[in-house]
């Protein structure tokens, strides 16, 4: 069953917010599948493969807040043949660009960034305006396999009638 989010209250004079608070997608190892597979066909489109690749998450001043990210990297470790790190466009660090200037310092020259961002937003506009790098995937929010996952989280909490049900499908 949705459930109500009471901490959003709605401005007087609109309908009440009706949501449905799910399980989180962090550690999920499908977002990591959808950040191979969108790191990968990002480096196609650059001319062939990063020799390293960033993953870069919001990032988290609270504890455990970073973990998805951890996750991603720990699974895409073992995807790649390629060192894989972290970044964080906020709260964490490293950030991107440090990441970034590290492994160039490593002897890395086709350093990658997988986005592990939802949706276009400021921090995607940051890291595809990083220096250095040599390709820099979409966020991950319209892969079929991250959309499916939404669904089900959807569905698990009860909601029936939802266009994000009918769009997954």
């Amino acid at each position: 069953m949705a459930t109500s989010c009471p901490a959003v209250t709605a401005p007087p004079g609109t309908r009440p917010f009706d949501g449905a608070v799910t399980r989180g997608l962090s550690g999920e190892h499908t977002v990591s599948l959808a950040l191979y597979d969108l790191l990968r066909a990002t480096e196609r489109e650059a001319g062939g493969p990063a020799d390293a690749d960033v993953v870069a998450g919001a990032g988290s001043s609270r504890p455990g807040g970073d973990d998805g990210t951890l996750t991603a990297v720990r699974q895409l470790d073992l995807l790649l043949p390629v060192p894989v790190t972290a970044a964080y466009c906020s709260s964490s660090t490293p950030t991107p660009a440090e990441a970034v200037a590290r492994l160039h310092a490593r002897g890395s020259r086709r350093v990658a960034v997988a986005t592990r961002l939802l949706a276009p937003g400021r921090f995607t506009r940051a890291l595809a305006a990083l220096p250095d790098t040599w390709a820099v995937a979409e966020p991950i929010a319209d892969h079929a396999r991250v959309a499916r996952i939404v669904a089900a989280r959807y569905a698990e909490a009860g909601v029936r009638d939802s266009a994000v049900l009918r769009a997954a499908a």
